[in-house]
């Protein structure tokens, strides 16, 4: 197979979106032309599950395939809702211990990988169903209440303060279903947090399912704290009740052009790591991604 004309971004991949298996994922990942990897979960077990052994294990087999591991994604604070609870309380749920845990367990294992980042959440938006879709696509994401950014403030400081203890930065993923759904309210979470060890996972495909304007809007709101990139690409199905559709990058809605280009301008030297998600009837992950993976190439061979 051809390899791929070098590219103006660095590119990565969530393993999990190619398949289960690291031992199937990996080769596939570096046969496709990645650089770099992003675990989330692995044989079904979330990464912040792995032994020290296995983890030792799974860096070796990166290494083999000469991809770099930038990130490690357990799913902490995701479903943590903080309806009514003083931020002062935050530390004491048992929920947020739980989840506490998990950052501890995956800041442990990053060294082990060689990972700079681990993912976090900012806590589950009220209201929501399932994951969200469909939920009302409101302008910006919608409200960030004063007494919800103070509990969530609470805990990702408390979060942080985890990974200042590891030397490892977290990364705060925008998504749907938490109060960080957009650009512009992720941006306000990291503001008001105030902390190095808490930088931001820009997703403007999320922010576009949120009913955000990922650029430039989103993108210029988070821009100061960018770190990490995932992309994948939406359309809005039915926008009398939200309901948005994952596309293939370039099929979608998402003005990915535009974005590109701006981290290009801009000297973004980080990754823009590829999170299918897309998954049309009959299609496996390999064959989504590799797709995605063409879009994305597509529209970096056709910048200016």
């Amino acid at each position: 197979m051809a390899t791929p004309r070098k590219q103006p971004v660095t590119l990565g991949v969530v393993t999990d979106e190619i398949h289960a298996k690291p031992e199937i994922a990996l080769p596939l990942a570096a046969e496709m032309g990645f650089a770099g990897v992003e675990f989330n979960t692995v044989s079904g077990r979330g990464i912040h599950e792995l032994s020290d052994a296995e983890a030792r294990d799974l860096a070796d087999l990166a290494k083999s395939h000469r991809l770099a591991v930038i990130a490690l994604s357990p799913p902490s604070f995701k479903r943590i809702l903080l309806d009514g609870v003083p931020p002062s309380a935050v530390a004491a749920l048992p929920e947020f211990q739980e989840h506490l845990s998990w950052v501890r367990r995956a800041v442990e294992l990053a060294p082990i990988l060689g990972a700079e980042y681990v993912r976090v959440f900012s806590f589950r938006r009220s209201g929501m169903q399932g994951l969200g879709n469909p939920s009302p696509r409101l302008p910006g994401g919608g409200d960030l209440p004063a007494e919800a950014l103070a509990g969530i403030v609470a805990g990702l400081r408390a979060a942080a303060e985890v990974a200042e203890a590891g030397d490892v930065t977290l990364v705060l993923e925008n998504v749907r279903s938490c109060w960080g759904n957009s650009g512009r309210n992720a941006a306000r979470i990291l503001a008001a947090v105030n902390h190095p060890r808490l930088q931001a996972l820009w997703d403007p495909g999320n922010d576009y399912v949120s009913g955000g304007s990922p650029y430039p809007e989103g993108y210029e709101a988070v821009r100061p704290w960018l770190a990490h990139v995932h992309v994948k690409d939406a359309v809005v199905e039915d926008g009398a009740t939200g309901l948005t559709r994952w596309e293939r990058i370039g099929d979608g809605e998402v003005d990915y052009a535009g974005q590109l280009r701006a981290l290009i301008r801009d000297g973004y030297a980080g990754v823009v790591c590829v999170e299918t998600h897309w998954r049309p009837a009959g299609a496996d992950g390999i064959e989504c991604t590799r797709r995605t993976l063409d879009g994305l190439r597509r529209l970096l061979t056709q910048l200016p």
